[in-house]
């Protein structure tokens, strides 16, 4: 078994979190964490687009079933809560994600030993060397709780589940209120000028410097599901005068896509985009957008189609 087969499955439902994020996994991230998301898995099997997209997951598929007969670990059933967490700074190349869910922590460490891959006693806790990368670890704080990262972020999520530490109270402010009101979240404190020079494409990495997007001071969105998939999102901006400004752009470009939509586009797209609203106030830019979740199916089926893949039926 590959480690890298594991962090694949631990991140491969990450599509949801309703009730405010587990205090407790919390705890875990770094006090540095400036972007932070969060998914409560088990929130969103239980509606309408859940089951869609568990459907199209690859039950036949023979690698995976070796792979959750040899661990006993089947990310569909088994994963309960992710959190991910990063200071913002891609110079750092630091992150951590941290799951809650159904471990057999004492089956995938022997299958690890036994294939030779190297395994560090650290605090009491085993952590997998190698992860999904160089530099990269993986350790099962019990059999409940696994975190996974670069090895000095996984070191201290393990320093943290006993000690004292944790984010900012005031990003946990901010995640407590965006995790009770969405089932998938996301809250960026780092400025998007900041993640410049982790882009490699030159034009992408200009726009991102442009003086208005370095006016965005913090961000943050969500997503509801339901029968109407409800996302939203929210820009701070330094100055009102900057809100404006970007939602002036924001609106422009929303009305371009609708105007340009590519011959073939289904109608579903361009109907989709005419539901997005954008508001400023003072300085902060709002927006919002409702699918209907059955829409949203229908799309995802006319673009396989397109690809000539096979969406199974529900």
């Amino acid at each position: 078994m590959k480690l890298r087969c594991f962090a694949l499955s631990l991140t491969c439902l990450l599509v949801s979190a309703a009730s405010a994020a587990d205090p407790q996994l919390l705890k875990l991230l770094m006090p540095d964490a400036r972007v932070v998301s969060g998914i409560d898995v088990n929130r969103i099997k239980g509606t309408p687009f859940g089951q869609f997209f568990l459907a199209q997951l690859p039950a036949g598929d023979a690698s995976f079933n070796q792979f959750v007969d040899l661990t006993g670990f089947d990310p569909r059933r088994d994963i309960h809560e992710v959190l991910m967490a990063s200071p913002g700074d891609p110079a750092k190349k630091a992150g951590l994600l941290v799951a809650r869910g159904n471990f057999d922590s004492a089956r995938v460490l022997a299958l690890v030993k036994a294939q030779g891959q190297a395994v560090e006693n650290y605090q009491g806790v085993s952590i997998i060397a190698g992860g999904h990368g160089p530099g990269q670890a993986l350790a099962f704080l019990d059999n409940s709780v696994a975190v996974a990262g670069d090895a000095a972020s996984v070191r201290g999520a393990i320093d943290r589940r006993v000690g004292a530490g944790g984010i900012d109270p005031a990003l946990a402010a901010k995640i407590n209120r965006s995790s009770g009101d969405h089932d998938a979240w996301v809250i960026s404190l780092a400025p998007v000028s900041a993640f410049a020079q982790a882009i490699p494409d030159r034009n992408v990495k200009g726009a991102l410097q442009g003086d208005l997007l370095k006016s965005i001071e913090e961000s943050s969105g969500g997503v509801r599901f339901g029968n109407v998939i409800e996302i939203t999102g929210l820009i701070t901006a330094k100055t009102a005068q900057d809100a404006s400004s970007l939602g002036d752009v924001m609106r422009f470009f929303v009305n371009m896509a609708q105007l340009n939509a590519p011959a073939g586009q289904p109608a579903q797209f361009v109907a989709l985009l005419k539901n997005l609203t954008v508001n400023t106030e003072a300085n902060a830019v709002k927006v919002s957008v409702s699918i209907p979740e059955i829409e949203l199916e229908t799309l995802i089926r006319q673009n396989s189609a397109r690809r000539g893949t096979r969406t199974p039926r529900i």
